[in-house]
């Protein structure tokens, strides 16, 4: 399969994404990739992106926006057991590492006090739904769930962070990559707090979303369970003097 003429990948935040935001920097140059991390003007910037013949890949932590729907880019996301990825955003939350998280999440100290911000609610659901949630509150679940069962027939790919190995043999495969090593970037803690039954009340469309997305889409991620990893040359050297400085 040839490569299409751009790639679009809806990054939703504690889903492995940030390793295969690496992966796509080794292969795409700097020149041909733009990433989108900020909401600001954020589907002016998208077409920006789409329209230019320079970028090759946009990525970066936005919903799948109508004018991407609209475009011809190969669209994926990365998908991981919902409760899995709430507790790991909000234990990653809670760190308070970040200035930005300490002012949003300053309020919050339990898990039903996150599950009520906009932020933590549905998350992987709202982003293939494309809403913004501009008036930052919490959408109702059919509502996000019909149009994620619309934008889920525009997405070209659903990868899984629990079968990442497969997820990125077969990216490698259908998007003709040169570099394709399995490695985890950015691990968050997987500690669990509070009842589970807070977690899946903030998960309700998340859950029926995952089990409906494995059903579909991993039958065919694991025809690649056996592909070795393609490492290109200019990796290996960089992983050998990354490892080679490590040791002193």
């Amino acid at each position: 399969m040839s490569s299409p003429k751009k790639i679009v990948f809806i990054h939703i935040p504690k889903t492995a994404g940030t390793s295969l935001r690496g992966l796509i920097e080794t292969n795409y140059a700097k020149g041909e990739r733009q990433a989108v991390y900020s909401r600001e003007n954020l589907d002016q910037v998208l077409t920006d992106a789409l329209a230019d013949p320079k970028i090759k890949c946009i990525y970066g932590h936005f919903p799948l926006r109508p004018v991407i729907a609209e475009s011809d880019a190969f669209v994926f996301t990365m998908l991981r057991e919902p409760i899995a990825r709430s507790i790991s955003h909000y234990n990653h939350y809670m760190s308070g590492h970040e200035p930005k998280h300490r002012e949003v999440f300053g309020h919050v100290k339990s898990p039903e006090d996150f599950g009520k911000m906009v932020h933590s609610y549905n998350r992987q659901s709202v982003n293939v739904s494309g809403f913004l949630n501009r008036n930052k509150q919490i959408l109702p679940d059919d509502v996000v769930w019909e149009q994620a069962m619309i934008n889920l027939e525009r997405i070209n790919a659903v990868l899984f962070t629990e079968y990442y190995a497969e997820s990125i043999a077969y990216l490698g495969e259908v998007l003709e990559w040169k570099n394709t090593p399995v490695e985890f970037r950015n691990r968050g803690s997987r500690k669990e707090i509070g009842h589970r039954t807070a977690w899946e009340a903030m998960n309700t469309t998340d859950l029926k979303l995952y089990e409906l997305c494995l059903k579909r889409y991993l039958p065919e991620l694991m025809k690649y369970s056996n592909v070795k990893p393609k490492i290109h040359w200019k990796y290996r050297i960089k992983r050998y003097l990354r490892d080679l400085s490590s040791k002193f």
